[in-house]
């Protein structure tokens, strides 16, 4: 059997290796790639790395500079797909101006039986308020990533305490010739033993029943997406919802599904817009993101009680790196409900996923919502890896660690039609500052301790677990 011809171009160029810092033949190019060779990729497919790199065997490239630039950026499309600890993505230089794309990788531990442990409530502080441990959500993920090596993921969620969830899902980033479509599809079962029920002083309302579920929930989606290049996505989506709440749910909030009823069914359908250049997705320090995401609530089969209305949604994110250590970061967010006053059940302003630091306590409810959010990070600690080799599995010896000092302001508008009178913070700007501290650290893990003050003269300690923003 004939061996890979990218084994055979490797042994015929194996003499070359260990010469990158060798200049090349003319350093001002052009340049001919001869082909491009791998390691490290014990699991994963070469034409899934392949697929991010944009070097190709026979391009022509005009100078080093372009050369350069695609090597950097195939590395950072291979860091983000999440599937490996390290990226290395080097030229070799050879006779007559020709260049070998050598391509290191060190592999992620795949298989993850991961714990669940997650609050219920929006953030850390809120539940720290109370410390009330039934509001915990623990269980299980068994997570299969980089599934048959193909970047398919398969997961099995079975979640208890506050909320019980049991789930499904399957991923496939690609399955025609020329990757650019791919599909996902899932399932969920979803109890809650207790659900907000409004916001008054912008603080939730809880209810719970003496017995049973304050609300149940049955969720199938469906999704097609199309990857025209590599920095362009487009998502269309279709899902099925089933939910039902006590009857006591829908006498304190008659609106809380249309009409005062008790069951809400419908389908929903979505397109999403992603252009994203950002230089490392977990917590980025150059390049840019922008999402447009609009989702119809209704479509008038299978419905009932449905909310009618159509949500837009679009975000902004700009990052500026400053040499080594000192990066600029600005984002721009909203969303807009078109189509009449929606249910309760799919409303969400300010508080949730979306907030202004420093108002970390407060929910505010709201048919729209501006956002806007500025940072400055100094790197305390340069990101840095750091290899382990008394570790005994090769998926962890590779310990990634970098410290930033987070100075930011944020500022925000919810525009309420419907829940403001008891709630004071809605139709008001509201605005926040302060200093933070951010470690973040191998496998996407990202841990901020933030001190924020805000319009309200309120200033207090506040931990999260995402980027910025």
């Amino acid at each position: 059997m004939r061996p890979p011809r990218s084994i055979l171009l490797f042994l015929a160029l194996l003499p070359a290796f260990g010469s990158h810092a060798q200049l090349p033949v003319s350093p001002d190019g052009p340049y001919r790639v001869a082909g491009v060779v791998m390691s490290g990729n014990k699991v994963t497919r070469p034409t899934i790395i392949l697929r991010e790199l944009i070097v190709t065997e026979g391009d022509t490239l005009p100078n080093s500079v372009e050369l350069y630039d695609r090597l950097e950026r195939s590395r950072q499309n291979l860091m983000n797909t999440g599937l490996f600890n390290s990226v290395q993505v080097m030229p070799v230089f050879m006779a007559g101006n020709e260049v070998l794309v050598e391509v290191l990788v060190n592999e992620r531990w795949y298989i993850w039986p991961s714990p669940i442990f997650r609050l219920a409530d929006p953030n850390f502080n809120l539940w720290w308020e109370t410390r009330d441990l039934s509001r915990l959500n623990y269980g299980l993920f068994l997570n299969k990533y980089n599934f048959r090596g193909m970047n398919e993921t398969v997961y099995l969620k079975l979640q208890f305490g506050y909320t019980q969830q049991f789930g499904l899902r399957y991923k496939v980033p690609f399955f025609d010739r020329s990757q650019r479509w791919g599909f996902s599809v899932g399932a969920y079962y979803t109890q809650q033993r207790e659900i907000t029920a409004g916001t008054v002083d912008n603080e939730r309302i809880l209810w719970s029943p003496e017995e049973g579920n304050a609300r149940t929930e049955w969720l199938a989606d469906a999704e097609l997406s199309l990857r025209r290049g590599h920095d362009v996505r487009h998502y269309w989506r279709l899902g099925y919802i089933q939910t039902e709440v006590q009857d006591t749910v829908a006498l304190l909030r008659p609106d809380y599904f249309r009409e005062g009823a008790t069951t809400s069914t419908f389908l929903t359908a979505g397109y999403t817009f992603i252009w994203d250049r950002r230089d490392l997705r977990f917590y980025p320090r150059d390049g840019h993101y922008l999402e447009v995401k609009l989702d119809r609530y209704g479509l008038g089969v299978l419905d009932e009680h449905a909310p009618e209305v159509t949500t837009l949604y679009g975000t902004v994110k700009k990052w500026w790196k400053r040499g080594e250590r000192w990066t600029v970061g600005g984002s721009l967010r909203g969303k807009t409900t078109l189509g009449g006053a929606p249910s309760y059940y799919v409303q969400e302003g300010l508080g949730y996923g979306h907030y202004v630091r420093g108002y970390e306590y407060y929910i505010v409810d709201g048919q729209h919502f501006a956002l806007g959010k500025a940072n400055l990070l100094f790197a305390l600690i340069k990101p840095r890896e750091y290899y382990l080799e008394p570790i005994p599995l090769e998926a962890f010896r590779t310990l990634y660690v970098a410290v930033y000092l987070n100075a930011f302001i944020d500022a925000g508008y919810t525009w309420d039609d419907l829940y403001a009178g008891p709630n004071p913070l809605a139709n008001e700007w509201l605005g926040g500052y302060g200093l933070g501290l951010d470690l973040v650290t191998s496998y996407d893990q990202v841990l901020r301790v933030e001190y924020s003050v805000n319009a309200l003269a309120e200033g207090g300690l506040f931990l999260h677990f995402s980027q910025p923003f």
